[in-house]
């Protein structure tokens, strides 16, 4: 088995949704390798950093540092694994070194970025969004083999680089037992309302409309809780008496197993959502609107939660709920077949033995 070199972000530092993701993908290459693998961080670039590489048509977190300690690294493997589509110079560098390359597309970058720009109207987001899509194009270009989270991106990727997917590779994550998610489950707890997320974006626009559309209409005997350092972003709100802001926390599995349902308003983005398939992971129902779901099938949807197009949808289902914690059977089944470790695994193992029978 061939070595692989990962390059990807620091996922050992961080706890957002895209470090989550990358940490699988260490994972899975660990497996293909057969732990013939080395990782290669590429540290969080600076303003100054990101303008900078801008002008030069370098590549996101790119110094002459990283590209050296890259390109000795890269010359003992045998394929380069780039965990996202921002680091076109990389893809571009191992291309150059006759590696196979292989892109993984967290989101389609030009499209992210597009629409954060388009909502924050800061002109640092619109040269980010132009510096995204400069990089996603060299990756596109460049890279051997480009795996993708659902086909919404795979459309989106053949409609503005022309070129089309070679694999679709869901968000995944280890299965957790339903005996130790019942095992979390305090039975003295009052069963809540839950929103799980970390400062951007899309999180601030979608939890901002549940608050002022739909929380008003939710019987106020339901609690809702809001985890992850989206709560910085209320701190000085003045908020109802039963939305409670729990902050970063160290371990999810609680406050995940003693939820009655996961909310998930969210309106902007592209990729998948880790916290739609985490719900699922801890056997809940979700709730949530028609980007939540991007990446499961409508035939998914209608045994899991909801699909919900209005406020008046979200509150209807909300006040309709069955108010108990126990693990949603449909929810945790469809996890299983679809989104654990092993099902994803499987599939990726299947296509990279047709992709590189001689590595």
């Amino acid at each position: 088995m061939g070595k692989i070199l990962f390059v990807s972000r620091d996922f050992e530092n961080t706890c957002d949704g895209g470090a989550v993701v990358a940490r699988q993908h260490w994972e899975y290459v660990i497996q293909l390798s057969e732990g013939n693998a080395e990782k290669l961080f590429i540290p969080k670039s600076s303003h100054g950093s990101l303008l900078r590489n801008l002008i030069l048509g370098k590549g996101y977190g790119e110094t002459p540092e990283l590209m050296k300690r890259f390109r000795e690294m890269a010359a003992k493997a045998d394929i380069v694994w780039v965990d996202g589509s921002l680091y076109g110079g990389i893809v571009r560098e191992a291309s150059r070194m006759g590696k196979k390359v292989v892109c993984f597309y967290h989101n389609i970058e030009a499209n992210y970025y597009g629409a954060k720009a388009a909502l924050a109207h800061n002109p640092a987001d619109r040269l980010m969004a132009h510096f995204a899509k400069s990089n996603e194009k060299k990756s596109t270009r460049f890279a051997t083999t480009r795996l993708l989270l659902n086909e919404r991106d795979n459309a989106e990727m053949q409609r503005i680089y022309g070129v089309k997917a070679d694999f679709i590779q869901p968000i995944s994550f280890k299965a957790v037992p339903k005996e130790k998610i019942e095992l979390k489950i305090d039975r003295e707890m009052k069963p809540y309302l839950l929103f799980v997320g970390s400062r951007f974006f899309a999180n601030e626009e979608g939890i901002d409309w549940f608050l002022e559309k739909v929380m008003p209409s939710v019987n106020p005997d339901i609690d809702f809780r809001i985890v992850g350092t989206i709560c910085d972003y209320l701190r000085d709100r003045e908020l109802p008496t039963n939305v409670h802001l729990e902050g970063k926390v160290e371990h999810l599995t609680p406050w995940y197993a003693n939820a009655m349902a996961v909310v998930s308003p969210i309106f902007t983005g592209s990729g998948m959502k880790t916290k739609t398939i985490e719900a699922l992971r801890f056997g809940r129902r979700v709730l949530g609107t028609k980007e939540a779901f991007v990446g499961l099938s409508p035939e998914m949807l209608s045994d899991i939660g909801a699909y919900c197009r209005t406020a008046a949808d979200f509150i209807d289902e909300i006040n309709s709920l069955p108010v108990d914690n126990r693990v949603h059977n449909p929810s945790y089944r469809l996890f299983l077949e679809k989104f654990s470790e092993l099902a994803v695994y499987k599939d990726l193992k299947d296509f990279w033995d047709r992709s590189f029978p001689d590595k």
